[in-house]
């Protein structure tokens, strides 16, 4: 094999919120692996995109001068401190800079056209990465050196090259995240489950986030995995993730399991073989036809194995928006699962959504009214939140039709495109705030505010507006908003903690 003298920088920048929940960063974590498999030593980054941390790291960078540097990007404002990293490093150096994850996997042209993005991986980039670095390392890099490499784009002689998709890894078992790199403990979390406003509190202070399986076989028109991984379910073996729930319970004491899949049951009976094994608390995701389907013998065993929540896709009160979105469930569904969850006192968190192209101010209210219906009823309920268009889904493809006009290039993405900047334009504006208006309206922990007569207020209003469907004029919305703003722009971000936070 030829030497390897240089490092290899892969790197995850988050948003600088002082509230942004750090999920672990899962992405570099298995494309470390794949390269440290190969022989080639690697340093990671995972932190919020500050300015000084842009700086920390690409000062280090510089000075190492590794073999090439990539980043994982996601749709939305953690683009943006990537790019700022990126064009700081090209601005000094001429470091190989890769751009990976599901932004550059659904928009590859589009991100190629940045000056300072050399190439990009698109799709699964265990194997393409090493394949990358080892032309890199060996200095092929003449025109058409790269052609070859499935799952790479690239440029070639001024011209954008995108190569052919480079086939699913069938076995994940090969590849263990790299988790040496980082202090796994900094990635437990008390009492909260899969980063929501909602939920029940799962037991103990050292929740472990895990996940065991990529793609999902169903046909959601606003997910990106029909995209990205073409409905295609591929996962870890069963044993393969017990020993992992072991080792996290042996080593870490962990009190509780989240598994992040998108779909945990795709493969009924090797998630149930999991969860009889795990002997833990724990967490997944289900589509709510499952639940209906395979009824209360089902649930009853999943409650006796020790879960403590799932996760449902509901997104809709209107059957008529269910259909467009091709959920493939209906509402005599949702209904039933809430039903038998509550037979078996297991948690349900539903989630839904609005905004979907097509969709009406009548179907909005249908869907206000479900999620009142089920948390009437005993069901945690979250939401609902504005839907945004992933690039290269089915209703991304409608939502153009019907006048979402696409960000141009990053930068546009990172500022105009994410949950803070709902402005699709076939959202109702009579709907546009409810989701703000009922988190608020059901928020619990004021108490915590040693100054919460401002927020309690607040609270008052919204319950007020959400009971009886009026979100216009949202003044006592922006009106907070700026004088949150002023005071963090004043350097008072402790008393506007203490008021709004």
């Amino acid at each position: 094999m030829t030497s390897i003298a240089n490092k290899i920088f892969l790197i995850k920048l988050e948003p600088d919120y002082q509230s942004y929940k750090i999920a672990p960063p899962f992405g570099i974590l298995y494309l470390a692996a794949a390269l440290e498999k190969a022989g080639y030593p690697v340093k990671l980054f995972h932190c919020r995109g500050t300015p000084r941390n842009i700086k920390r790291i690409v000062d280090e960078i510089i000075q190492s001068s590794p073999l090439l540097v990539g980043f994982s990007s996601l749709t939305g404002e953690a683009l943006l401190p990537s790019l700022a990293a990126s064009t700081e490093l090209k601005k000094r150096s001429s470091i190989p800079i890769v751009w990976g994850g599901l932004h550059a996997t659904m928009l590859p042209e589009q991100t190629l056209r940045n000056d300072n993005i050399d190439f990009i991986v698109h799709g699964e980039g265990e194997v393409t990465l090493v394949e990358l670095a080892e032309r890199i390392n060996r200095g092929e890099l003449l025109p058409g050196s790269f052609r070859d490499i499935k799952g790479l784009g690239h440029k070639d002689r001024g011209k954008i090259v995108i190569n052919p998709v480079r086939p699913f890894i069938t076995n994940l078992d090969a590849y263990i995240p790299a988790w040496h790199h980082f202090d796994i403990e900094d990635y437990f979390y008390k009492g909260r489950q899969f980063y929501s406003e909602f939920g029940s509190s799962l037991p103990g202070d050292k929740i472990a986030a895990l996940i065991t399986s990529r793609g999902c076989p169903s046909r959601c028109g606003y997910c990106y995995n029909q995209f990205v991984n073409k409905r295609h379910f591929r996962a870890h073996s069963a044993e393969h993730v017990i020993r992992d729930v072991e080792t996290l319970k042996k080593d870490h004491d962990i009190s509780a399991v989240i598994f992040e899949d998108d779909n945990f049951f795709s493969d009924r009976e090797r998630a149930l073989k999991i969860v009889r094994e795990i002997n833990i608390p724990w967490s997944a995701t289900i589509r709510a036809d499952y639940v209906a389907k395979w009824g209360s013998d089902f649930v009853r065993t999943l409650k006796e194995n020790l879960c403590v929540e799932l996760r449902i896709g509901a997104e809709s009160g209107s059957q008529k928006v269910l259909d467009i979105m091709r959920k493939d469930i209906t509402l005599s569904d949702i209904r039933k699962t809430s039903e038998l969850c509550r037979t078996f006192d297991l948690p349900a968190l539903t989630n839904f959504m609005v905004g979907i192209p097509g969709e009406t101010w009548e179907d909005d209210l249908q869907t206000f009214s479900l999620m009142d219906e089920l948390e009437e009823k005993g069901n945690i309920v979250n939401g609902p939140t504005i839907f945004l268009p992933y690039p290269g889904t089915p209703l991304y493809t409608l939502a153009v039709e019907k006048g979402f006009v696409t960000p141009r290039d990053i930068t546009e993405w990172g500022k105009n495109w994410g949950p803070t900047q709902p402005r699709t334009p076939f959202v109702d504006r009579r709907a546009r705030f409810a989701g703000y208006y009922r988190v608020l309206a059901l928020r619990k922990e004021e108490k915590n505010l040693k100054i919460p007569y401002f927020t309690r207020i607040l609270k008052r209003i919204a319950k007020k507006r959400w009971e009886k469907r009026y979100f216009l004029f949202p003044l006592d919305y922006y009106i907070p908003r700026f004088f949150l703003r002023l005071l963090q722009s004043l350097k008072l971000k402790k008393i506007a903690r203490m008021m709004y936070d």
